[in-house]
């Protein structure tokens, strides 16, 4: 109770103490509407989506995510149950079993079927039975006990079908009903030789068998062509329910008979009846809770609920981005995250871009903002006064100004762009932004042979020309290093594999190579590593980082290209497909490689730090990163793939040109279960003073650096610190700035 009392006294003391990450904390950001899965417990509903688990309270409306960041195996549900202790089970495609007790706030875990040796693992379905959970897999049915929390049996033979893909399965009067993509199997009546075929009886019509409920204690099955159901050992077609059936749930009065955006019902009479309009979206599964009420899971739609008195649907979806895909992010000058929704090539498939605040995703899109004409965006740069350039697969580049708010897209139509192919379709990758504060926008190959333009100030346009004898078309991203040299890559991953020039272009200032029009190339002859160039980035001193898919050259000297260039020979390094490179402040390199994110020291002769999905168990949700971006202010790393978007807290933070407040936390700072309090908020070369409330001296270091310092609860004898009120003094060390903080100590 002393305690208790001690730490309420430090909390009015120093005022509101707010929560704080912890450095090497993760957390996940996937697309979570795309639901494949719903299930109930109380007053929540459980769906699984292709991005992971959420709860869903119809009450008020509101969504509890769930990633593998919160405690899920993996992100790609393909199943979800729940027990007889309303434990939620999730089921992945990786073979992975999660089980999260609600009332607890706990997992288990089950990882059996996916250590196995079987080809085809996914979870498909699960059917719980008293202390027992069936669970549908692709290769067949396996059987677990709640009590024992161990596997009994396995059926991988169901009758006349060997290993089949088990959609679905429901118990009734003592049989087992087993849908498969094949048909359904049906057990004697309480067969105890399961694994024999004489214990079964297997039916190939109905065929592709999506969904089995009980109604009325009579079995119905849902295939590809309708409704079907068990009487007298055999199956009949229901009249009137001849559709793809993609669920069916048993109600009181009704069993409901999900379509791909219908519902019908079928009373006990047979007489079948319409279920309200034609909902938002494709159906995928549904459920009737408790109290009656009809949910449905839809694809890409989140989760719909019918009004029974307005015969209506509503529709409810947690704010998120429109995809999982980040092919290529950044963070603007208002810390705001920006993502581009396509991969290479443009696959039909873009959703557009969006941003995130930290707490609310906004989604840019044909259906959203009018002014856009495509959805096949895959490129973000930053501009000039905090502008966003959006490059896109056909249709030019979006403008984004600094409020968020989109300006217009520039493609054939203006300034003039001449694309690939034909001339309206406009491929544009990264631009670059000079001293002067011109924008400067590659064309990839464009038929006219315009391939670089620049926008002035002023906002007038003009092009540059590539040299006739010349096929330097392959523009997808400018760098405009200090000298103003244009720096142009020509690969992205999946795209383009071995282009042959890596050219680069400045129209005033001399460089090696540079021939009369202003334009140069180097080659492996040169000593890169690849003429494959995906990124180039510019480092604190000057130097250029030039990634390829064959690892990385250093052009140590950017007027003298061809001859003072080194390549990085680190093992992590080299022969690695660098999809991206990002400078932090203290100048080391942060590469997004085909497998996960390398960190080297500034010079690149130093492996500071690897991740991978193996060593974060997963908490990196794909090993092959596409882009990086830093939040220099708030210490975070985010990682882009095509899988979702993860974020790591790091040390390394900007650097203030001045002192003014203190970032402090944890706050209070709790020993021995935190290891130590972060102080942000520094200039370069800071120093810390650690002083008890009489003021005297507990200890004094150097910042460690990078805007960021650390206090491990000590004092200057090693020894820890006991429970109180401490001031964290900063200052510069010529003695020019000082900044204070107060930070609460509670030794347990």
């Amino acid at each position: 109770m002393r305690r208790v009392l001690m730490a309420a006294s430090i909390a009015l003391l120093i005022g509101p103490i707010a929560a704080h990450a912890k450095i090497g904390d993760w957390k996940n950001y996937t697309d979570m509407k795309n639901v494949i899965g719903l299930v109930a417990t109380g007053n929540a509903v459980w769906a699984g989506t292709t991005g992971g688990m959420l709860r869903f309270i119809p009450g008020d409306s509101t969504f509890l995510k769930f990633t593998n960041s919160e405690g899920l195996t993996g992100n790609d549900v393909n199943a979800i149950g729940v027990d007889s202790r309303a434990s939620i089970w999730v089921g992945e495609n990786s073979g992975a079993i999660d089980i999260y007790s609600p009332a607890t706030n706990s997992w288990k875990y089950i990882n059996d079927v996916e250590l196995s040796t079987q080809s085809h693992k996914a979870i498909n379905a699960f059917f719980p039975y008293g202390d027992t959970m069936y669970i549908a897999t692709a290769f067949g049915i396996s059987v677990f006990s709640l009590k024992d929390f161990d596997f009994g049996d396995s059926y991988e033979n169901i009758g006349l079908f060997s290993h089949p893909s088990v959609t679905c399965l429901t118990i009734e009067n003592g049989r087992i009903f087993v849908g498969t993509s094949q048909g359904v199997s049906v057990s004697q009546p309480n067969a105890k030789n399961l694994p024999s075929p004489d214990s079964w009886t297997s039916y190939t019509t109905p065929a592709e068998v999506t969904a089995l409920a009980v109604y009325r204690n009579n079995v119905y099955a849902g295939t590809t062509t309708g409704v079907y159901e068990f009487q007298d050992s055999s199956w009949t077609a229901v009249p009137s329910l001849g559709q793809a059936v993609t669920a069916l749930v048993s109600g009181n009065s009704f069993l409901y008979v999900f379509g791909l955006n219908n519902a019908l019902t079928l009373s006990s009479n047979g007489t079948v009846s319409s279920l309200g309009d034609a909902t938002p979206a494709n159906i995928s599964c549904a459920l009737a809770d408790s109290s009656g009420k009809i949910f449905v899971g839809m694809v890409e739609g989140g989760i719909g609920v019918f009004n029974a008195g307005a015969s209506t649907w509503s529709q409810f979806a947690p704010n998120g981005p429109m995809t999982s895909v980040f092919a290529s992010i950044a963070i603007d000058a208002n810390g705001v995250l920006w993502a581009a929704s396509v991969g290479a090539g443009g696959s039909g498939a873009g959703r557009g871009f969006y941003s995130f605040d930290g707490k609310t995703w906004r989604n840019y899109n044909t259906a959203t903002e009018p002014i856009l004409t495509t959805n096949e965006f895959f490129s973000v740069s930053l501009g000039p006064n905090n502008s966003k350039w959006i490059g896109s697969w056909g249709e030019g580049v979006a403008l984004v100004d600094g409020n968020g708010n989109i300006v217009r897209e520039f493609n054939h139509s203006y300034p003039g762009f001449v694309g690939v192919v034909t001339d309206t379709v406009v491929v544009i990758g990264k631009i670059g932004t000079d001293p002067s504060g011109n924008v400067w926008v590659p064309v990839y190959d464009a038929l006219n042979g315009n391939v670089l333009w620049r926008m002035k100030p002023d906002s007038t346009w003009g092009p540059i020309r590539a040299p006739s004898s010349t096929a330097y078309g392959d523009l997808l991203g400018i760098t405009v290093d200090r000298n103003g040299t244009k720096w142009c890559s020509n690969t992205i991953s999946k795209f383009q594999p071995q282009p042959a020039h890596f050219v680069y272009y400045n129209e005033s200032v001399p460089v090696q190579g540079l021939a009369g029009d202003g334009w140069g190339e180097a080659t492996v002859s040169n000593g890169f590593a690849s003429q494959s160039i995906t990124n180039v980035v510019e480092d604190k001193d000057g130097a250029l980082w030039v990634g390829t898919d064959l690892g990385v050259t250093i052009i140590n000297d950017p007027a003298y290209p061809i001859s003072q260039n080194s390549t990085v020979f680190l093992g992590a390094v080299r022969d690695q497909f660098i999809n991206t490179i990002v400078v932090d402040p203290l100048n080391d390199k942060w590469l997004g490689t085909h497998t996960g994110v390398v960190v080297v020291s500034s010079d690149g002769s130093s492996l500071i730090a690897q991740y991978n999905v193996a060593n974060t168990n997963g908490k990196l949700v794909d090993n092959d990163v596409l882009s990086i971006a830093l939040d220099e202010k708030k210490g975070i790393a985010y990682f882009g793939t095509e899988s979702g978007l993860s974020s790591l807290e790091i040390p390394v933070i900007e650097t203030v040109e001045k002192m003014t407040t203190l970032e402090v936390g944890p706050n209070p700072f709790i020993i021995p279960d935190q290891p130590s309090v972060s102080i942000k908020g520094l200039t370069d070369n800071a120093s810390i003073k650690v002083l008890n409330i009489a003021g005297s001296l507990v200890k004094e270091f150097a910042a460690q650096g990078g805007g960021r310092a650390f206090w491990d609860g000590t004092d200057t004898f090693g020894k820890t610190v006991g429970t109180g009120v401490y001031l964290i003094v900063a200052y510069a060390t010529n003695g020019s700035q000082v900044a204070t903080a107060k930070v609460a100590v509670i030794r347990r």
